[in-house]
């Protein structure tokens, strides 16, 4: 079986993706991606087939806009410089592949447009895979999309938002996605993110069903497969020895370290949260490691009891740390779930609030809006999750659940039965 993958976005975005593409390597299926040259190295140390989308100069630009971390300005800068300007690089490249390398089905991020359209033009299998719950745009589903909303709102209110939230999403795509689609010979579409999100032929929720399970009003195609975990990235190995000894340190005297990490797209607007994180250890009396993904984003001065590093493998860490204090990306998230560790989520932006707000009713997370994140706001806030045993037994006892799933191959059977399927899916527009 020959399958092509296609995404866009941060590493949190690629690597569940890579996962999914490993284990479908494993299987023996030839697999190729469609992917931003900045994350080529990772593919290919995978030993999965590469193929390029876009330029790196126009992903670090946005990653790097300061916009990226507001509430109120990012969704617009990432459907605007992110996903807009891919659309027909992705089309343009999706039908070459399909051609090329033709695959017998192809796997989307879903929001990686114009993938979709050209598998329906040329009669290709499509799947797509969904990172976090609250895309799946089910009006039943009482999500959050800002700091200020109410965060287990009546139905009626949970309703409400979904449709306001799609009434956005058309201004602000159809009219856009349109020109695109004409200028490309297709017919205009309307309420075109529902339509690339939730595809008739099979959708893939890509966390676990202890996180947020099935619900009445979800995709009639969709099926929850769990977490699909990746964070062994080559080339991000450097130090990992004098990492090692501390964390051996940590445990032989009893000290479990309190960690901080922002992920690859907020840790680069971080504003000082490092600085508070290693003031915050100090006024704890912990040990502390910060993951900083640069090395000049760490503070200048380090307590003798805090260490930082760019970037260290969170299946090596988190399991090791008494708390994480996170900004609520969906990959972050999972992995923290998945160690089983208490949590402080900070965050930022698009679907952050909502993560945070499920990883707070499963009872394992306090959540810190940035607006109160200060040396006094940040220690009190860990001071809640270190003091609860209610919060420790929580984590502990759904991370050994989450443990046991995996997520990359259930994916990957979906997969497999979509494209041994005799019959190709057909989609909504």
């Amino acid at each position: 079986m020959r399958v092509l993958i296609t995404t866009i976005g941060s590493s949190g975005d690629i690597h569940p993706y890579i996962a999914v593409g490993r284990e479908l390597l494993r299987r023996g299926h030839a697999v190729e991606m469609l992917v931003n040259p900045h994350y080529e190295q990772r593919v290919r140390a995978e030993g999965l087939g590469y193929r390029p989308l876009g330029t790196e100069e126009q992903f670090l630009r946005v990653l790097h806009h300061p916009d990226l971390a507001n509430q109120s300005r990012s969704p617009g800068l990432i459907i605007r410089e992110l996903i807009g300007e891919t659309v027909r690089p992705t089309f343009d490249a999706t039908l070459a592949a399909i051609r090329e390398f033709r695959p017998d089905v192809v796997l989307r991020h879903h929001i990686s447009l114009g993938s979709r359209w050209v598998c329906e033009r040329e009669g290709v299998p499509c799947i797509t895979g969904v990172l976090a719950p609250i895309f799946w745009l089910n009006p039943r589903d009482r999500v959050v999309y800002r700091s200020w909303q109410w965060e287990q709102p009546p139905l009626w209110v949970a309703r409400l938002r979904i449709r306001l939230g799609r009434w956005v999403m058309r201004f602000m795509f159809d009219r856009a996605l349109n020109r695109e689609r004409r200028a490309l010979g297709l017919p205009p579409a309307s309420d075109q993110f529902k339509a690339e999100t939730l595809p008739a032929s099979r959708v893939l929720g890509l966390w676990s069903a202890h996180f947020r399970g099935p619900q009445e009003g979800d995709p009639a195609s969709g099926r929850i497969c769990g977490f699909a975990f990746f964070d062994a990235a080559a080339g991000h190995k450097a130090g990992h020895d004098k990492l090692g000894a501390f964390l051996d340190d940590c445990g032989s005297s009893g000290e479990s370290p309190l960690v901080f990490t922002l992920g690859t797209s907020v840790v680069h607007h971080h504003a000082g949260f490092y600085d508070t994180a290693a003031e915050v250890c100090r006024r704890l009396g912990r040990r502390g490691l910060l993951l900083t993904g640069k090395a000049e984003y760490a503070p200048r001065r380090l307590p003798p009891e805090v260490q930082a590093v760019p970037y260290a493998p969170f299946s090596l860490v988190l399991q090791r740390a008494a708390a994480v204090v996170h900004h609520g990306g969906v990959g972050t998230t999972g992995q923290c779930l998945r160690a089983g560790v208490p949590t402080v989520i900070v965050p930022f932006a698009n679907d952050e609030f909502d993560n945070a707000r499920r990883a707070k009713l499963l009872g394992t997370s306090v959540t810190l809006h940035t607006h109160r994140l200060s040396i006094e706001g940040l220690c009190a806030a860990m001071r809640r999750v270190l003091e609860s045993d209610a919060i420790a037994e929580r984590a502990e006892a759904l991370g050994r659940r989450i443990r046991a799933e995996d997520g990359a191959a259930a994916a990957a059977d979906e997969v497999e039965a979509v494209a041994s399927s005799q019959h190709a899916p057909q989609f909504i527009e």
